[in-house]
Parts: structure tokens; sequence; C-alpha cells
């Protein structure tokens, strides 16, 4: 862009944003009435809400939604030319989110016979997403009536994008400091024993009404300031600039590690993904804050403009591992609503690493000057899987009970290792319905022969955690699993009675015949196995026969130690060593030496 091109659009902006001060001054009406509006609507809402019915409450909360989004969005549009020019698309948006609204109530009705996570899920989800979908689309809005040639100009998406975060901010602090005010004033009458203001103020009524008066007014006090606004907005993009070179550093260092260390400590972390997609998240933000709108070259030393480029060029090298580690996930596991969203956050972060690493690539006059077109269409793409996930066309539950149930029918989950809990509480109602499937299976056919006893144990399960305990007593009340390394030359009768609840059960335990108190009866060692970090464990049987757990043998060692200390023990060189010092008793109390640290001795 030409020097006389960034002066125009520079007038223009300025011409526009005081246009936007002198309008948003004059219309003060427009805060109260639309704040007064969402609050009446809020409270209306839950003193009328109709319990029972599934379908009057999601027209209920449609209605309501629909109402806060077209005020919200109205509030940040109050030019008359903006408000004309906007007043459809606030329309389309509150329509939007009513229907988003409807789906949700549908998903999680009131009258579910049992406790499901999936509401809880579902509502963190969609309040996230909602207010993610609003913050992307308010931009292009705001920016709709100042395209050029039908297209939206990036200098108005990028500076709306990030202003809009500040005026919400101040709109909090207002809404907050005035809610504190209210308190103290509450509190200063009740100090005296006058009560009528506590009656008023703490009242639902009181509170829905005024609180959303408060914030629309914040609002407009951040519109009204907008150089205030511009200046914070200045100083976050600075400590961008002044930041991105440490996480450059950060990202090349952890990518020359990747070769030395390999990507198996990435998977053993079992949560590999998230932190990458926050290395990835980091580097986005930061790449923005120092590009901003592209109009202004970069200031940079040219050491720190390569840095940048060489992180950015490795993005997409972490994005195809948190792909690939997801991958590995779901065909071991098979789907689940976690990594469906896991999944879509990946494609959007794989979305911006390529785009942006071809933008490096691609050297134009602009430094990076691609991220502009591809931040737009990512935006958009963002607003799409917001709403397609939180739709019936992509069902995070629906998909994951087919895919679930698929797995256990074609034989790629065992039986005893499916997960029938997660589809009666953490599924919803498909998963419920998976469940009615199974139900339904013809009881002559193999598959029902394996899970009737686990359909019965879900069945009697009245929430997740019931049915994890229901789980670990029909695990316990089978025989554990031992595999002895010596002759037998003992008796394990009743040894299982000894154990703790599930040891043994899962993982086979290995046990060596040993005489340690030199009293001519062999007592037990015991390697657990069903830990990564194994245990020794000493047993022996009591004056009256029954065995007794005694202690621990040494100090844990890694699964990898395991192999080394079987092959020992079966080659019988295992043998009793007496300790270097004795106890030693004072009075009545016996003190009984415990070394520093573990050694070894060598024969």
């Amino acid at each position: 862009m030409s020097q006389d091109g960034v002066q125009l659009n520079s007038y223009k902006n300025d011409m526009n944003n005081t246009t936007l001060v002198q309008s948003t001054k004059s219309n003060i009406a427009v805060f109260l009435l639309s704040g007064f509006l969402q609050g009446l609507t809020c409270w209306l809402g839950s003193e009328y809400w109709p319990h029972g019915s599934q379908w009057q409450a999601s027209l209920m909360l449609a209605s309501i939604l629909a109402i806060v989004v077209f005020c919200f969005i109205l509030q940040f549009s109050v030019n008359e030319r903006r408000l004309h020019g906007n007043i459809m698309a606030a329309l389309a948006t509150a329509c939007l989110f009513g229907v988003l609204a409807r789906w949700y109530i549908l998903q999680v009705p009131d009258t579910a016979p049992h406790p499901n996570s999936w509401k809880g899920v579902v509502t963190v989800s969609s309040t996230l997403g909602g207010i993610l979908l609003l913050y992307f689309l308010l931009p292009f809005i705001q920016s709709w009536p100042d395209r050029e040639d039908g297209h939206w100009r990036y200098t108005d998406l990028f500076r709306h994008s990030w202003d809009n975060l500040f005026i919400l901010l101040v709109a909090t602090l207002l809404t907050g400091a005035y809610w504190l005010l209210i308190v103290l004033w509450v509190m200063l009458f009740k100090m005296v024993g006058i009560t009528l203001f506590e009656n008023l103020f703490f009242s639902a009524p009181f509170a829905w009404l005024t609180l959303p008066v408060a914030f629309s007014l914040g609002i407009r006090i951040g519109l009204t300031h907008d150089r205030i606004i511009s200046s914070l907005r200045q100083i976050v993009l600075s400590l961008c600039g002044w930041l991105m070179p440490l996480l450059a550093v950060i990202t090349l260092l952890f990518g020359a590690s990747l070769p030395f260390t390999g990507l198996k400590p990435i998977w053993d972390t079992g949560y590999s993904t998230p932190i990458l997609l926050c290395l990835l998240g980091a580097n986005i933000v930061l790449l923005n804050g120092i590009f901003q709108d592209g109009s202004k070259p970069l200031n940079a030393p040219g050491l720190l403009v390569r840095l940048t480029e060489a992180a950015t060029l490795l993005l997409p090298v972490f994005a195809l591992i948190g792909v690939y580690s997801t991958w590995l996930r779901i065909s071991q596991y098979g789907l689940s609503p976690k990594r469906i969203y896991l999944v879509l956050l990946l494609v959007v972060a794989c979305s911006y690493s390529f785009a942006y690493a071809l933008a490096v690539i691609r050297r134009t006059k602009t430094w990076m000057a691609a991220i502009r077109p591809a931040n737009i269409a990512i935006a958009l793409f963002i607003c799409l899987c917001i709403v397609l996930i939180h739709s019936p066309l992509i069902n995070p539950v629906a998909l994951s009970s087919r895919h679930q149930l698929h797995r256990l029918l074609t034989g790629q989950t065992k039986p005893e290792e499916f997960d029938f809990g997660a589809l009666k509480f953490q599924f919803g109602i498909p998963g419920e319905n998976a469940l009615t499937r199974l139900h339904k299976l013809r009881p002559d056919s193999p598959l029902f022969k394996k899970i009737a006893d686990q359909l019965a144990i879900v069945d009697k399960a009245d929430s997740y955690y019931s049915w994890k305990n229901l789980q670990r007593k029909k695990r316990h009340s089978a025989s554990p699993k031992f595999t002895l390394l010596a002759k037998p030359g003992i008796s394990l009768k009743d040894f299982g009675k000894a154990l703790e609840q599930e040891q043994c059960q899962t993982k086979t335990c290995l046990l060596y015949p040993v005489d340690l108190n030199g009293d001519k009866q062999l007592e037990i060692l015991l390697i657990d196995t069903n830990h990564y970090f194994r245990q020794m464990l000493l047993f022996a049987r009591d004056d009256n026969g029954t065995w007794k757990k005694q202690g621990v043998l040494g100090d844990e060692f890694p699964q990898k130690e395991q192999e080394k200390i079987e092959q020992l023990l079966k080659s019988r060189m295992a043998i009793p060593v007496p300790p270097p010092y004795q106890s030693l008793k004072i009075g009545e109390t016996v003190y009984q030496f415990s070394s520093d640290k573990l050694t070894e001795r060598a024969e």
C-alpha cells in the first residue's frame, strides 16, 4: 500500500471515529433503552421459566438470547448510518443465536431421569462458543457499511476486533464499580438498622433491570473515548512486539530438542495436544500483534524478524504433531465429545499455522501481507465451526455414541473394556439411545452374552461414580492374577484376601517365596505391576495363619527395570541379607535403623 493510501485510510478512520463519537453522545437513549430491555427480558424469563416443558423452554431461551444479542449489537452500532446498514445483520445474528439456544435446550431436557455430565459440558461449550461467535462476528457487522467494492477493509476489522475487547473491559469495570457502591449503600444503612435498601437493591428485579443498563453505559463510555481505547490498543500491541522474540526462542529451542528426545515423551504426558495448542495460540496472537493491520512497515532488527519467521515456519510441525497425537487417542479409545472439540481446535490451528508459514515463504513488499486475507477467511471459518458443532449437523455426543457403539459391535473394543457408564451418564440422549440398542440385541447372540452382566450393572447405577464403584466391586470379586517366579513350596490359599481392592486384578502380579526372618517359614514377595512405578511388597502369615501385609522392600522402580529384577528372581539370585545394624530397645520402645539412602553392596 502506498503512503498516500495509508494516509487516506487514516483520514477515513479518523472521520468515521469522529462521526461515531458524535453519534454516540447524541444517542444515550439507545444505550439506556437497550440495556433496560436486556435486563427486563432476562428477569421475565427467569420469573416465568416453563419448567417441565422442553418445547416452551426452548422457545423462551431462544427469545431471550435473540433479544439480548440484538441489543448488544445495537449498542456497538450507534451511528445512524451504521445502524441502518447493520440492522439486518443484527437481526440475522440474533435469530442465529436463538436457533442455537433452542438446540441447546433440546439436548438437555429438565426431565432427565438421572444426572448426565453432558449437560455441564454442552453448557460450558455453548457459553464459550457463543461468546467467541459474537466476538468474531461483531467486527464484520461493525465494518459492513465501510466496505470497499463489496470487500471488508482489513484495517477496520483489525481495529474493531482489538478495540471491542477494551470497550468490554471498560463496561465490566463500570458494572463492577456500580454494584460495589450499591453494596456499600446497603451495608451503611443496614449498620444503623435500616433494611429497606437491602430488601430493595438485593432483589432479583433490581439486579436484572439495572446491571445491564450499567453495562450498556460502560460500552457507551468506551465508544466515546476512542482515543484512550486506541492508546490501550497500541500499548498491548507494543507488548506483543517485546514478547514475540522470547516466544520465538522458546518455539525454536523446543523444535530443536525434538530430534534428540523423540516424540515418545510427548505421547506419555497424556496432555500433549492442549500444550501444543497453547504454543500455537500464543504464536498466532503475538504475531498478529506485531503485524497489526499491515499498513505500517515493520520496525524491528533483522535478527528478530528472522527469528520470528523461523518460529512461524515450525508452527505446522507442531500442529501436525498435535493431530497425530489426537489420532492415536481416537484410534485407541474411540471418539468422545472432548476429542471432537479437540479435533476442531486442531483444524483451526492447522489453518492458521499453514497460512502463516505460507505468508513467510511468499515474500511480498509488505512483510507477511498474506495473513490479512487468511485471517478474514479463518475468522469466518471459526464462526462456521462454532455454529456447526452446536447444531444437529455436528453433534459431539451423537457422533461419539455411534463411533463407540460401532467399535463394540465390530470387536475393536473388548466388552470388558467398553465404557457403558459413559453412554448412560456422559453422552446425553444419543448415548442412552445407544445403550437401549444394546439392550435390544438378541439374547442368544455372542455379544449379548458377553455384555449382559455389564448391562445389568449400568442399569443399577444412578450416576457415573456409582457405576464405577459397582465395576470395582465386580472386579474385586474375581480371583487375582499371579505368576510364581519359583517352585511352589508354599500354599497360596486365601492369599488374595490380603490384597487391597483391585490389586492384581487388571495386570498379573509377580510372586517370589523367600524366608526373610529365619523362622523356617516362607514369606511372599509381591511385585505389584498395576502401576508404572513398581513396588515390592512383603506378606507373611500371622499366628492364626492369615496372610497379612508386612511392609515394602526398597524403593519404587520404573517399569523398564522389572524385567531385570524378574530374571534375577527366576535365577534364584535373591538371598536374605542381615541388616547392617540391629535395632535398639530403650525402655519399652524399639528403635529400628533406617539408612539415609538406598545402597548396593557387591558380594
